[in-house]
């Protein structure tokens, strides 16, 4: 069952009905879902789906020369020898067609070959020019995707038309995938297992959310217990530095200074991987609301993906104890800290919820963008406000307060987001205060209140 991803297919489509050869990279994590996608896009269209496999240039030769030839309906198809002839007999029997040609997993073919980059460069700038070609790249490994094709070093540079970086789904999208639990499960799912459509498909309708959690990280047989392990040798030779930066990040350190307090790697090495996690889109770099980019003494690093910050949070540093059995007792550790660990990932979905009521629209202003603030006060006590948007106009914000918790003293937090917003005294400030539960709060008073429920409305 395909769910979400609308835009990318949309982009997709609108590249597909130019009519002419059209180039496209689509690239993102394994298990983000790039197939799914392409197989969608690709339904009722004429299309040449061709998978490559982590084996010899041989062996993929011989594969792809037995789908070409089924593509033309010729039986006993004879293995090409070389990619040359390959692109050359697709462009003969293909070319005039309005064809969409896929290669999956690009990477595998091309790190079998080291030529191949150079070969399909020539292909498209005296073969594939003059056709109405539509070819995909695709491939999961974020570093070679980027370097290798889009990089400006690489033979291939310069040759797309087009390109998709394929992310998690956010948090509306998502829990399509669990469409019958409560809001507050919702968010609790797509806090601890993201928004990666793979993982979503095994969460199990019939289990509820802490059996579910148990099973997929805490059980020696759980799909999610070593995937993150998975993920990290695929992207890195030696992750043993990127998996302790992503460690401290997950645990709460999230400034330079703290991460390398965490780590005990010095700072110029840290900056190092900092960059190179956020180039393949590990982690963010966040910077206050009205701070100068290029001062990096404010910024802050965020996991992009909760299912990578959850695992190295409470599974990477006990998973020889849970292969030993003690499964049970890491899970209760984790969902006793679970409302912890929610708190800063409720803020995004409250970005990502807001963003969505800004595409319709249905916020007081539009949006140009969506952010957080801290800073200290006068006093030099330090201050946070945990949603900031702006206006197109630069005239007016909103600020809110998220708040994971069952109770809440409304009074107080009436009070700190008035004090907060004198902080912004140049603009014109929307308050709001988004909730687990609606709050009953007085209509006098220049607060909205908008609770999770209201997340999943249409």
């Amino acid at each position: 069952m395909f769910l979400g991803r609308e835009k990318e297919l949309a982009a997709l489509e609108q590249m597909y009905a130019r009519r002419e050869f059209q180039m496209a990279v689509v690239y993102g994590r394994r298990r983000i879902g790039k197939t799914a996608l392409l197989n969608e896009f690709i339904k009722g269209k004429n299309a040449l789906y061709l998978p490559a496999e982590e084996v010899n240039d041989l062996l993929n030769l011989q594969k792809f020369s037995r789908l070409v030839g089924e593509k033309l309906g010729i039986a006993n198809f004879p293995t090409v020898s070389n990619w040359n002839d390959l692109f050359s007999i697709i462009k003969e029997q293909l070319g005039m067609q309005h064809v969409v040609i896929i290669i999956d997993e690009y990477p595998y073919a091309a790190n079998a070959n080291k030529s191949l980059n150079s070969i399909l460069q020539h292909v498209i700038d005296y073969e594939f020019k003059d056709t109405n070609i539509f070819l995909i790249l695709c491939g999961s490994s974020m570093s070679f995707m980027e370097n290798q094709v889009l990089g400006e070093k690489s033979p291939l540079f310069g040759r797309r038309t087009g390109q998709l970086k394929i992310g998690p789904l956010d948090y509306y999208d998502a829990a399509l995938f669990y469409p019958d639990v409560s809001a507050v499960d919702k968010i609790k799912y797509y806090a601890c297992v993201g928004g990666t459509p793979y993982y979503l498909s095994l969460i199990d309708p019939n289990l509820s959310f802490d059996d579910n959690i148990k099973a997929l990280y805490f059980g020696i047989n759980g799909y999610l217990f070593n995937e993150g392990t998975l993920l990290m040798k695929q992207e890195f030779r030696e992750p043993a530095n990127y998996n302790a930066v992503l460690q401290a990040i997950a645990s709460g350190a999230n400034t330079l200074n703290k991460i390398v307090g965490f780590t005990q790697l010095e700072s110029n090495i840290i900056s190092r991987y900092l960059l190179v996690l956020q180039e393949l889109n590990f982690i963010d770099r966040v910077i206050p609301f009205g701070a100068n980019p290029l001062k990096g003494k404010t910024s802050q690093y965020q996991i992009t993906e909760n299912f990578i910050a959850f695992w190295y949070r409470y599974v990477f540093s006990f998973r020889s104890e849970i292969e030993r059995g003690s499964g049970q007792i890491f899970f209760e550790l984790a969902r006793e800290n679970l409302s912890d660990f929610i708190g800063p990932i409720f803020e995004e979905v409250t970005r990502q919820y807001l963003r969505r009521l800004n595409n319709r629209k249905k916020l007081p202003f539009v949006a140009k963008s969506f952010g957080k603030w801290w800073g200290k006060d006068r006093q030099g006590n330090v201050q946070e406000v945990d949603v900031v948007l702006e206006s197109i106009t630069g005239n007016e914000l909103l600020i809110g307060e998220c708040k994971w918790r069952n109770s809440l003293k409304i009074g107080q937090i009436i009070t700190l987001l008035e004090r907060r917003a004198k902080y912004f005294h140049n603009y014109t400030t929307y308050q709001y205060l988004f909730t687990k539960y609606p709050i009953n709060v007085d209509p006098e008073i220049n607060l909205k209140n908008i609770s999770i429920a209201d997340f999943f409305k249409d």
